[in-house]
């Protein structure tokens, strides 16, 4: 069962050059699972809170690719924790069965996911009672 000790920072290499900085994210060495799936969100009003979701099945590598994004992840088991993601270089890997919920700093903040799963409305858990409920039971 994933606890909050199982939300983990990554760092991903990064080159600073004379001329910019390079990320280079490399799906077999720096990402702890297969990617099937990936997505970005930009464009956040009024720094509002997204996410507010768990997945069945999904994990996930969150980089801040703009901006600063809030991470608050809970495990249902009275683990809590909130971590701030701000560098291209600093992700975020959040498995499955943990409540998250991002708040958007400023209205430039670029969020890129990347997910171990095809987008499927089934594996999402919308509700934080059921989550726990769900979480509890599986003790």
């Amino acid at each position: 069962m994933t606890t909050i000790e199982d939300v983990k920072r990554i760092n991903l290499k990064f080159f600073d050059e004379p001329d910019g900085k390079l990320a280079p994210v490399e799906f077999d060495k720096d990402v702890p699972f297969e990617v099937k799936r990936m997505f970005y969100v930009f464009g956040v009003h009024n720094q509002n809170d997204r996410g507010k979701h768990s997945h069945f099945t999904t994990k996930q590598l969150l980089i801040s690719i703009n901006g600063a994004i809030d991470v608050k992840c809970d495990d249902g088991l009275g683990g809590v924790k909130t971590w701030q993601i701000n560098q291209p270089w600093k992700a975020l890997y959040i498995p499955e069965m943990i409540w998250d919920e991002q708040i958007y700093m400023s209205r430039d903040s670029v969020l890129l996911v990347l997910a171990n799963t095809p987008y499927d409305e089934l594996d999402y858990i919308q509700y934080y009672e059921q989550f726990v409920k769900l979480k509890n039971e599986s003790k």
